[in-house]
């Protein structure tokens, strides 16, 4: 069994929480409420729940949670009627003078009163949480959106009372837990500390656990899912956001509260506290703790903590490691024992997961897996500037020649034939190594002159982090970062790419290759391998190792369903508020031929069919990632569940399908992927489904706040007394009270597997107790084990079992990794499409109106 950081949690064992319920008036008295830019010059924006939230918490030191009082989810964070809830009631004088000072500051010192009175007035209850769950008979419970947040408060509060006993060889480390007002645990008085000495630097961490309520599938009860992170502390108040606060009537409470960055009298960037908590606490006759400088910060004087912004290159390393969850996790158990909670788990079902194929495409298999690209020649352009760039790229393509182990012997702007379906051609391109922006249009004219049916690929080489030189640097020059640019001019070609980072040439030592000898084996360029295994993998290439692993005898289709929301950026005024989805479809056609491949289509949205992969992907390249109108929720989600359905309705109708989807990012656009409505909502393919076509959805989750976190293989015997054993390759499940099963996958991760003790030392050590001599492993990242949850709402008549193997066996022979993937292939494929976009989490490029569209839009 795979035991987890999830514990079912008994509605009795909830407790109590007080309540203001906050009427219509009150949100006709917020509506009135003017837009402010929260008084540092900052954007001018409507007043949100959260930021008066946060001045109570800050006046009262409890956490304090402002939302609409509603069990359906909304768009509309303002949504009436509300509720304000926090662990005790509020001091009344406390209370009413915080908010009309709040209120006075949003209005720029207008002292209108509104809100307090209407609060001051609410009918407070001490209500227990449970009285708000419904559906528990039939294993669907839900809650007001509120209720999630603050359903772990006297969870974290009684686990807060017992220290964690951490072994530490003979003694016992016992690390005491502060709850700060988000509703989490810090270990204040326990931080982890590193010095290097060059260059000469200090950084510090804290261990923080997050809770999350959760529900599983068919589960009457919720589960609180504990989150432990380590957060590495900041050691000056650049770009900082977050801070905690000792607060200073409260000592058991840290208060954490957002900051923002002003310039001062002297113009020098200062922190603020946001959301206008400085002010009301000298409303309130409190002292604001004096900021401490950037010297107090690196010497913990002082009240305050800060977190660093970003993942930023930092003395400490990120994660706790397996060890410390598995202590927590009986720490758990061991204390919290009245109402008795349960531990989540899951059960082997006896499925193994097999990987027989490894590594690249064979060069036996390679134009058997080519031909299902669909064209007859794919050529590879390689795109490089340094000869040792070329060198890597030619002894890698060579695994494709007849003579494996010599580097190609061919040159440059000629076709150079390596198998019967592939070709290569290398060009200088002298522009990626310029500093400024390059006008890649101009430089790439000739492929232009490349003039036949053949599918081409760039394989380019690249600076992946390019840093100015120092004379560069002098000058107060920076480099510019080509990919995005080059990758888009590509997609505007047809081309799809994968880039190589350069590297140096390693340096020779003519007496050590004298002592190894001649028959030294050389070591393998694994990024080169692995870049050209990523281009073959865009261009559709794809060899039997699907085949091997699963049995279909219907050959269905099987489709991945990928969605993400991602803000608008760019210049333009409001663009920040406007946000498109991003939907990539692809699909997998399984053929039980060996003759014939498997191969891989995808939606292209512009032309509105299926295309081969490779120019799928270009032509979703080339333009803006997403579609604006298309949301999460309301007409948003009707508009982009209709065009999937649009799509799907063109795959042929005589093949049955099979969805996998992403349980997170699609199941407000189909509601029968939620827990609570599970597989009676509208779900993917509804309008597919007739008597005689099978139509199946399957459910990925992989999101790290919902998917328990594995603790250990209960079942597996130790080697090592104090290492957690790590999950096997086999498929878990687990089946709830009302008869719902879901299925898991739990694995560790390759460098927690592959680089020996400094990789797994997590699993042996705690950040509290590694050993002085191994101190400067505090550096590294401490993997703990990962998950995949799988759910099947609709079975289109096949054994849902079987369906999660499937899924799983997909997940664990992938096509162009070695290591299992979070998703199956055809979900990983579309995550992989969107991830490769110009566009992807970056600024967005407005198209050019072209002369025919300004036509168009004249002639209207």
């Amino acid at each position: 069994m795979i035991s987890t950081l999830a514990f079912l949690f008994p509605y009795a064992g909830l407790g109590k929480i007080t309540l203001y319920p906050l009427n219509r008036e009150f949100g006709q008295a917020w509506s009135c409420l003017p837009s402010y830019g929260d008084a540092k010059n900052g954007k001018r924006r409507r007043p949100p729940y959260a930021g008066l939230a946060s001045a109570l918490s800050a006046v009262s030191g409890q956490p304090v949670v402002l939302m609409p009082h509603t069990y359906e989810p909304v768009d509309d964070e303002f949504a009436q009627p509300a509720v304000a809830v926090t662990t005790k009631p509020f001091d009344a004088w406390t209370l009413s003078t915080a908010v009309r000072e709040w209120e006075r500051c949003v209005r720029k010192g207008e002292d209108a009163n509104t809100l307090a009175p209407l609060l001051a007035a609410a009918d407070v209850e001490q209500a227990h949480l449970a009285s708000f769950v419904r559906g528990v008979e039939d294993g669907t419970p839900h809650a007001p959106g509120w209720f999630y947040r603050v359903a772990a408060w006297n969870f974290a509060q009684r686990l807060a009372r017992t220290p964690l006993p951490v072994p530490d060889g003979p003694r016992v480390r016992r690390i005491r837990w502060r709850m700060d007002t988000q509703g989490s645990l810090i270990s204040w008085d326990d931080v982890t500390e590193r010095t290097t000495r060059k260059p000469k630097r200090t950084g510090f961490a804290l261990h923080k656990l997050d809770f999350r309520v959760i529900t599983q599938p068919g589960e009457p009860m919720f589960a609180l899912h504990v989150l432990p992170t380590f957060s590495r502390l900041a050691t000056h108040w650049a770009s900082t956001r977050t801070v905690f606060i000792e607060h200073s009537t409260n000592k058991d409470t840290l208060l954490r509260m957002p900051i923002g960055h002003t310039k001062n009298s002297d113009g020098q960037w200062v922190p603020y506290a946001r959301n206008y908590a400085a002010e009301v606490l000298e409303a309130c006759g409190m002292d604001f703790t004096a900021w401490p400088t950037n010297d107090e910060l690196v010497a913990r004087q002082g009240q305050m903590r800060a977190l660093i912004p970003a993942p930023v290159p930092h003395v400490l390393g990120k994660g706790v490691g397996t060890r410390f969850n598995k202590i927590l996790a009986d720490h758990i158990n061991a204390t919290i024992r009245r109402p008795k909670i349960t531990q989540v788990g899951f059960e082997s079902t006896g499925i193994e997961l097999t990987r027989p194929t490894k590594g690249a495409v064979t060069r036996a298999e390679l134009d058997h897996a080519l031909a299902a690209t669909g064209s007859d020649t794919v050529r590879i352009v390689a795109l490089f500037n340094d000869g040792t760039t070329r060198k890597r790229m030619t002894e890698t393509l060579a695994a494709y020649t007849n003579t494996p182990d010599k580097p190609l012997d061919c040159g440059d702007h000629e076709d150079h034939r390596l198998s019967e379906r592939l070709i290569v051609r290398f060009h200088r391109l002298r522009a990626l190594d310029r500093a400024e922006q390059v006008d890649w249009d101009d430089e790439l004219t000739f492929l232009d002159q490349i003039e036949d049916d053949n599918l081409n690929a760039a394989w380019v080489e690249t600076i992946w982090n390019p840093k100015p030189t120092k004379r560069e640097r002098e000058a107060g020059q920076h480099r510019h970062d080509h990919k995005r640019d080059l990758r888009r001019a590509l997609y505007e070609r047809g081309i799809v790419s994968q880039f190589l980072a350069r590297q140096s040439a390693p340096e020779l030592d003519e007496e050590a290759e004298t002592e190894a000898g001649a028959d030294a084996e050389v070591p393998k360029d694994y990024k080169a391998i692995n870049a050209l295994r990523d281009l073959l993998f865009r261009v559709g290439c794809v060899d039997d190792r699907l085949r091997e692993v699963t049995d279909f005898a219907d050959e269905p289709v099987l489709v991945g369903i990928h969605l993400r929301q991602q803000r608008v950026s760019n210049r333009r005024p409001g663009a920040a508020d406007r946000t498109q989805m991003v939907e990539v479809l692809t699909a997998l056609y399984t053929s039980n031929d060996s003759g014939r491949p498997w191969h891989m289509d995808s939606y292209d949205h512009s032309t509105h069919d299926w295309r081969p992969q490779a120019a799928a992907e270009a032509a979703f390249g080339r333009h803006t990632i997403g579609r604006e109108g298309h949301a999460r929720h309301e007409e948003g989600a009707q508009l982009a569940r209709q065009h999937i359905e649009s799509a799907l309705k063109l795959l042929p109708s005589d093949r049955p399908l099979i969805l996998f989807v992403d349980t997170e990012a699609c199941r407000t656009i189909w509601p029968g992927l939620q827990n609570v409505r599970f597989g009676t909502g509208p779900l993917p393919g509804d309008e597919l489904r007739t008597p005689t076509r099978s139509v199946a959805v399957v459910a990925i989750n992989t999101s790290y706040g919902e998917v328990p976190t594995p603790v250990e293989n209960t079942a597996s015997p130790r080697r090592n007394p104090k290492r957690p054993s790590k999950p096997q390759d086999r498929l878990y499940e687990r089946t709830t009270s009302t008869d719902q099963t879901s299925w898991y996958i739990a694995q560790a991760s390759r460098t927690y597997d592959g680089f020996g003790s400094a990789g797994s030392i997590g699993g042996v050590h705690t950040r509290f107790t590694l050993p002085e001599d191994d101190w400067a492993l505090q550096r590294k990242d401490w993997h703990s084990f990962t998950a995949t949850q799988i759910t099947v709402p609709h079975a289109g008549g096949r054994d849902p079992r079987q369906l999660a193997a499937v899924a799983a066996q997909l997940c664990h022979q992938s096509l162009a990794w070695d290591a299992r993937t979070r998703h199956p292939v055809p979900l990983h494929i579309a995550g992989a499409m969107d991830r490769a976009h110009p566009e992807y989490r970056g600024p967005s490029i407005e198209p050019a109106p072209t002369q025919e569209a300004d036509e168009t839009q004249d002639s209207v």
